[in-house]
């Protein structure tokens, strides 16, 4: 065989490998597909992804550091590099498995693909700026944990199901907030404190008391303000207890529906 005639050949078979993997993309190769659903569904692949995205949490969080990132930034880069492969390699097989093109942008599609962009996109810009807000974007990851626990759907399954009394609870939690920001800022506004110069400033102490949070960074001092700030954090526990009320009986009702 002539050398012209080898690469040729060559160039075939990788006509022939691209066109292979085409069609299983744009075809309903329901063998080829079941083969790789069963493969990302296996236990022990869940395991090994779940255990990579919180081992890229915990590097993100040392590279935080400045010695640390020094020392071992070799590592880290290694790390960062068959981190991204396997993440990629999932993304195309989870791309091969679509039931149809659109659910490409289904959420967890798009963790999976806001979770291996910033590693791409590093080798496309020099602005220091985009690239630590993409850096940022690697976070994502921890996002991807949520495919392979049951937990978050059923967390997920409850909020919708209590959907209605929930974005009631958040209505009477935004209108209290007012509310007792309005009050507040009434109450304390001439004692001279910059936190209560204005009603939009008042809302951070009432969030924070709302939340029974607590900072102390700022708190009332007159009297009226006193007995808005005891009324504010009680409201506050009462509201909470609904919120708890709410989700954890959707939760016990979607545990009992599972078994």
């Amino acid at each position: 065989m002539s050398y012209t005639q080898g690469s040729c050949y060559k160039t075939s078979v990788r006509e022939s490998f691209v066109l292979k993997v085409l069609f299983i993309i744009f075809t309903k190769d329901k063998l080829v597909k079941k083969t790789i659903n069963n493969f990302l569904e296996n236990k022990f692949v869940e395991y090994f992804l779940m255990i990579l995205i919180f081992m890229n949490l915990i590097a993100f969080i040392l590279q935080t550091d400045v010695n640390i990132n020094a020392k071992f930034s070799e590592i880290f880069n290694y790390f960062e590099i068959f981190s991204v492969a396997i993440f990629t390699f999932e993304y195309f097989l989870r791309l091969i498995i679509l039931a149809k093109i659109s659910d490409i942008f289904s959420f967890y599609m798009l963790v999976d693909l806001a979770a291996i962009l910033p590693f791409y996109l590093s080798f496309v810009t020099v602005n220091t700026t985009f690239l630590r807000a993409i850096r940022l974007l690697r976070l994502f990851r921890v996002a991807k944990i949520t495919r392979y626990s049951n937990a978050f759907e059923n967390i997920k399954q409850a909020f919708v199901k209590r959907k209605n009394e929930l974005i009631v609870t958040m209505f009477i939690f935004g209108a209290a907030v007012i509310i007792s920001s309005i009050s507040i800022y009434f109450a304390e506004n001439q004692t001279g404190n910059a936190a209560f110069s204005s009603v939009i400033t008042s809302f951070w102490w009432s969030i924070v008391t709302f939340t029974t949070v607590g900072y102390g960074d700022t708190y009332p001092v007159t009297t009226c303000g006193k007995i808005i700030g005891c009324l504010t954090a009680i409201f506050g526990v009462g509201l909470h207890g609904i919120l708890i009320g709410v989700i954890s009986s959707a939760l016990m009702d979607i545990i009992k529906n599972n078994k």
